[in-house]
């Protein structure tokens, strides 16, 4: 139960980490278009970075605070919550900048100068 909540905490975070670097790509894009767009791969690249990180450590914590096994074993259990992150990350920073990528472009009025 506290192996998903950390993992799911972690792709959570990074969504966020996505759509903080969505956004600034999108802030300084020429259209709505590329707006969205690069808002979406920027926000992809900032969750695989995140993600794997995040689960590998949160999981940690959540493996040696509520599990009773050692710390090789807890290692172990972390490590494996790297290889779905790979994939989950990159898809919650995607996701991430593409909501923030069309609220931008949304409310934006004029190309940056």
């Amino acid at each position: 139960m506290m192996d998903d909540l950390a993992f799911n905490l972690a792709m959570g975070i990074a969504a966020v980490c996505g759509a903080l670097t969505g956004r600034i790509f999108a802030l300084e894009a020429q259209d709505r278009r590329t707006a969205v767009l690069a808002a979406a791969y920027c926000g992809a690249g900032g969750g695989l970075l995140g993600g794997p990180v995040l689960a590998f450590v949160l999981g940690l914590i959540a493996r040696l605070v509520f599990a009773e096994t050692g710390v090789l074993a807890a290692l172990g259990d972390a490590a494996e919550a790297t290889g779905p992150a790979l994939l989950w990350g990159p898809a919650a920073g995607a996701t991430g900048g593409l909501a923030v990528g069309v609220l931008v472009a949304l409310c934006k009025r004029h190309a940056p100068r």
